[in-house]
Order: C-alpha cells, then sequence, then structure tokens
C-alpha cells in the first residue's frame, strides 16, 4: 500500500486526499486549522492538528518511508517552500506543491520539488478550451500543442467505420477510445447509461449519440470537428 503525506486540508488538499484513500492508499493529513482536520478525520487513515513549516514537528513524525508528500496550504507562499525545503532534506521521495503564482512556481523547481502544480490556471485554461472548441465535451491539454479532446463527432462521420473515416491520415488524429450514450443524454455518465471501449478497431463504428475521445494536435482536432 503507497502512503502519502498531505498538508494542508483546504478543498484542494482534502480532495486529492480523500481521492488517494478512495484509491487504496494510506494518508496522513495535517493542518492547522483544527476544524479543517476534524473534517478530513472520516476521509484519511489518520488527520493530525500541526504546523508544517516548524521542522521538529516535521521530524517527529515516521515519514521518511511515505511514498510522497502534497503541500496545499492556501496563499502562504513562504510556508510552502520551507515545507518543501524540509521534506527533501528529510528524504521524502516525492514532493508535490500547488503554487500560487509563477515565480512561486520557480523557486520551487529551484529547490528540487518535483511536480509544481497550478490548479486553477490549469483548471481555467482547460475551462476555456472546451468552450471555445467547437463539440468538446472535455479537454485534457498534453503539451502546449497537443491534447486529448472528447468530441461530438460530426453528422458525416455517423454511421461509418474508423477504417473508412481514416482520420490519421484526413486529419492527423488519433481516435484512442468511444463512448456511446444509448439514451442520448450526454450528461448521463452512470455506468447504465455510457458505454466505453477503449482502443478500437478499425472496424469500429461511430454511432448515433457517441462521444469520440481524440488526441493530437489542438488545431488538427479543429480541423476534424469542422469535417463536413
Amino acid at each position: 500500500m503507497k502512503k502519502y503525506f498531505v498538508i494542508g486540508l483546504g478543498n484542494f488538499g482534502f480532495n486529492i486526499a480523500h481521492s488517494l484513500e478512495e484509491n487504496g492508499c494510506e494518508v496522513l493529513g495535517m493542518d492547522v486549522n483544527k476544524d479543517l482536520v476534524q473534517r478530513a478525520k472520516d476521509s484519511v487513515s489518520h488527520a493530525i492538528i500541526g504546523d508544517a513549516s516548524d521542522r521538529e514537528v516535521l521530524e517527529s513524525l515516521a515519514i521518511s518511508d511515505f511514498d510522497g508528500a502534497i503541500i496545499s496550504i492556501g496563499q502562504d507562499m513562504a510556508a510552502s517552500i520551507l515545507i518543501a525545503l524540509y521534506l527533501k532534506e528529510i528524504g521524502i521521495k516525492k514532493i508535490i506543491v500547488r503554487a500560487i503564482s509563477e515565480d512561486h512556481g520557480k523557486i520551487l523547481s529551484l529547490i528540487g520539488v518535483d511536480t509544481v502544480v497550478f490548479p486553477e490556471r490549469d483548471m481555467a485554461i482547460r475551462l476555456a478550451n472546451k468552450l471555445a472548441l467547437k463539440n468538446a465535451m472535455d479537454y485534457l491539454p498534453i503539451t502546449d500543442e497537443y491534447g486529448i479532446l472528447e468530441v461530438i463527432p460530426p453528422k458525416t462521420f455517423i454511421n461509418k467505420s474508423l477504417k473508412d473515416l481514416k482520420l490519421s491520415t484526413r486529419y492527423g488524429c488519433q481516435v484512442i477510445g468511444l463512448k456511446y450514450f444509448p439514451n442520448g443524454n450526454y450528461n448521463d455518465i452512470s455506468e447504465k447509461n455510457v458505454q466505453i471501449k477503449i482502443a478500437p478497431t478499425a472496424d469500429d463504428v461511430i454511432l448515433e449519440n457517441s462521444v469520440m475521445i481524440v488526441i493530437g494536435k489542438v488545431e488538427d482536432i479543429e480541423h476534424l470537428q469542422n469535417a463536413d
């Protein structure tokens, strides 16, 4: 079982901690706010009140063998940098920090943090791209140039096989999955309503009320979406 240390149990930290637990990990959560710790107690293996910016507090915990630590302490940039430094010196294998600005992220990278995340910025970009792209159900950026999109297929694609459509040749995109919504309700993603096929074959057919999961350059996927 993997073990993770989550520092800061606000909304971002709490949801990470809860999701890790649901995926079979053991989680130690810490926050200076007793109300946040109390809220987390039913969702994580261990939740404690403590100030992680105090090195003695961190050293009193048996965390050197943990698989990783996630730091999410709101707007206190100095404290998150200090905690990351202490965790590096203690020997935590992987450190992930929520950054609140580009400069914050640069400093964290300089001291050797493994992963710096900008949840607000990344979510804003993801939502903007989803809204801007025609018929896009969801958008996951891979790089500035490439992404994975869930796309409602153009009407001309319906009842045609992937082999017939030749999407990789015509558009430079690959279909990596298909979702079928028998009742036509794209908002109902319950197991009863949606059928998912990952890595479809060339003989799979694009049906009515389906969604294509497409990977490629964003500009190529936009070209595909505008197909006649």
